[in-house]
C-alpha cells in the first residue's frame, strides 16, 4: 500500500525532514540552555565568593572574627552556596560551613591560585553530584598587615561551592518541554501537509485517474476539471486535449472503416460481375478463335494476326479478372529465394532482350528460406518484372536483388524507367487503376493481395525521371528448410 500511495510517500518524506529539523533545533537549544545554566551557576558561585571576600575584609578589620563562621552558615541556609571555606595559604580550613572541618581539614589548593592572584573557576564531582567551584585568593593588604606577616602576599583563599543539581533539573525540564513542543509541531505540520496533499494533489489525481479509466473502457465523453492554474490543471487540460484527439481519430477511423466496407462491397460485386462476364465472354471468344483459324488460309495474314492479338488481349483481360475475383488461400511451404526468382527471370528475359533491357541480378545462394505459397509469390514477382520491362520501351536496366536482415528477407526489383508521378503513387495498388493505354489495372492489385496473404509487405518508391523500386519483404522460415523445385 505504501509503495502505491503518493500521499504516504510525500508524508513520510516531509515527516522525516520535519522530524530531523526539529531534532536538530531541539539539540542546539538544549545545548545552549545547558551552557547558560552552568555558566549562570558558576557566576553565582563567583558572586558568593566575592561577597564572602568583601564581608571578610569588613569583619577582620573590626576584629569580629566570630561572625565569619555565622555568615557562612547563613549563606548556606539561603542556598547561596552549598559549602563555603576560608583556608590559610597552607590549605588549613579556618572557617567552614561544615564546622567539623574547622582547624581539622586541609584542602589542596591549585598551584596557580596564588601565582596569578585571580579567581579560579571549575567543577568537581562528589558522590555522583556535580558542583561549581570558585576560589578567590585573599590579598595581604596594608590594612591586614597589622595582624599578618607582611612578607606573605596572600593571607589565604575563599572557596565557594554551589550544586549544579538545580541547573540540571531546569535543563531536564526545558528538554522535556522542547520534546513535547517538537512532537506537537511535528503532528501539526503532518496534519497540515496531509490536508494540503489530499486537497491539492491526491483528490485531483484520483479524479483524473477515474476519467482515464473511463477512457480505457472506451468512454470518450470523459472530461477532467481543468480550472486550476498549476501543474495538475495543465495535466487535466492535456488529458482533455488527448481525449478530443481520440474522439476525432475514432470518428475518422469509423468513417474510413465505413468507406473500406463500402469499397470492399463494391469490389466483391465487381468481382462477381467480372467472373460472370468472363464466363459469358470466354466461350464466344473460343469460338471466334477457332473460326479465325479456319478462315486463316487465303486471307490477309496481317488482318488475321491483328484478330489473334486482340483475341489474346481479351483472354488476358478475362484471366486477370478471374484471378482477381477468385484468389485462393495460399498453401505455404518453405521456399528458397533463388528458386522463386530465377525461373521468373528466365521467362521475362526474351522480352527484356527485345526491348534492350539489361537485367542485373544479385541473389545470394545462401539466403534463408521463407514460408510462402511459391506459385503465388512467383506470380507477384512476374507481374512486377513485366511492369518494369514495359516501363522501359527504349531500353534500360532492371535490377533484381535479394538480401536478409533482422529475420526478414527482402526482394527488391528496380528499373530505370520514367518513374511514377507522386500523385499516382497512392493509387497504383488500387484495382483498375492504370496509366497504360492497354491493360486492366489489376496486376499490382493482385500482386499486393498475394504478398499480404502470404504475410508479407510490399512497398514502392519512385521519382519521376529516376525509375521505380518495388520491395517485397517476408519473414524468415522458422521450420526446417525444404528446397523449392
Amino acid at each position: 500500500m505504501f509503495r502505491r500511495s503518493l500521499t504516504a510517500k510525500v508524508l513520510v518524506a516531509v515527516g522525516v525532514t520535519v522530524a530531523v529539523v526539529i531534532a536538530i533545533y531541539t539539540f542546539f537549544v538544549i545545548r545552549v540552555q545547558s551552557v547558560w545554566w552552568h555558566e549562570r551557576t558558576q557566576a553565582q558561585t563567583v558572586i558568593a565568593a566575592t561577597l564572602v571576600h568583601e564581608y571578610l575584609n569588613g569583619v577582620m578589620l573590626s576584629d569580629r572574627h566570630e561572625e565569619v563562621q555565622r555568615f557562612l552558615l547563613e549563606l548556606r541556609k539561603s542556598d547561596e552556596i552549598w559549602r563555603g571555606r576560608i583556608v590559610r595559604p597552607d590549605g588549613l580550613v579556618i572557617f567552614s560551613t561544615v564546622t567539623q572541618e574547622v582547624n581539622c581539614s586541609v584542602v589542596t589548593l591549585p598551584e596557580g591560585l596564588f601565582k596569578e592572584g585571580q579567581i579560579l573557576q571549575g567543577e568537581r564531582v562528589e558522590a555522583g553530584q556535580r558542583y561549581a567551584v570558585a576560589m578567590r585568593p585573599i590579598l595581604n593588604g596594608p590594612s591586614c598587615q597589622q595582624c599578618h606577616d607582611a612578607r606573605q602576599p596572600y593571607n589565604g583563599a575563599i572557596i565557594a561551592e554551589r550544586s549544579l543539581a538545580p541547573a540540571e533539573a531546569n535543563i531536564a525540564t526545558n528538554r522535556n518541554l522542547l520534546i513535547v513542543y517538537g512532537v506537537l509541531i511535528f503532528a501539526l505540520v503532518g496534519v497540515v501537509i496531509w490536508l494540503l496533499i489530499v486537497r491539492l494533489v491526491s483528490q485531483p489525481v484520483r479524479e483524473l485517474l477515474a476519467q482515464m479509466r473511463r477512457v480505457e473502457r472506451g468512454d470518450l465523453t470523459a472530461h477532467a476539471e481543468a480550472q486550476r492554474p498549476d501543474e495538475i490543471g495543465e495535466l487535466a487540460r492535456d488529458f482533455n486535449a488527448m481525449v478530443r484527439s481520440l474522439q476525432t481519430a475514432k470518428q475518422e477511423l469509423h468513417e474510413s472503416h465505413a468507406k473500406q466496407i463500402q469499397q470492399t462491397s463494391k469490389l466483391a460485386t465487381i468481382g462477381e460481375l467480372a467472373a460472370g462476364i468472363a464466363h459469358e465472354i470466354r466461350n464466344p471468344l473460343a469460338g471466334i478463335g477457332a473460326a479465325v483459324e479456319v478462315v486463316a488460309d487465303g486471307r490477309d495474314p496481317e488482318v488475321v494476326g491483328e484478330i489473334r492479338r486482340q483475341i489474346n488481349r481479351l483472354n488476358n483481360t478475362l484471366r486477370d479478372l478471374l484471378n482477381f475475383s477468385r484468389q485462393r488461400e495460399p498453401e505455404v511451404a518453405p521456399c528458397q529465394i533463388p528458386d522463386l526468382i530465377r525461373p521468373m527471370l528466365a521467362l521475362v528475359r526474351p522480352d527484356a532482350q527485345k526491348q534492350r533491357v539489361q537485367i542485373v541480378e544479385d541473389i545470394p545462394a545462401d539466403l534463408p528460406a521463407i514460408e510462402v505459397d511459391a506459385g503465388q509469390v512467383q506470380q507477384a514477382v512476374l507481374n512486377i518484372l513485366l511492369n518494369a520491362i514495359q516501363a522501359m520501351p527504349a531500353g534500360g536496366t532492371l535490377f533484381v536483388r535479394a538480401a536478409a536482415t533482422a529475420g526478414k528477407v527482402k526482394i527488391v526489383i528496380a528499373d530505370t524507367g520514367p518513374g511514377i508521378a507522386e500523385e499516382n503513387l497512392p493509387k497504383i495498388f488500387s484495382p483498375f487503376f492504370t496509366t497504360k493505354h492497354q491493360g486492366t489495372g489489376l496486376g499490382l492489385a493482385i500482386t499486393r493481395s498475394i504478398v499480404e496473404k502470404n504475410q508479407g509487405v510490399i512497398t514502392v518508391a519512385s521519382q519521376v525521371g529516376h525509375g521505380t523500386t518495388f520491395t517485397m519483404e517476408f519473414a524468415v522460415c522458422a521450420r526446417e528448410v525444404a528446397v523449392y523445385a
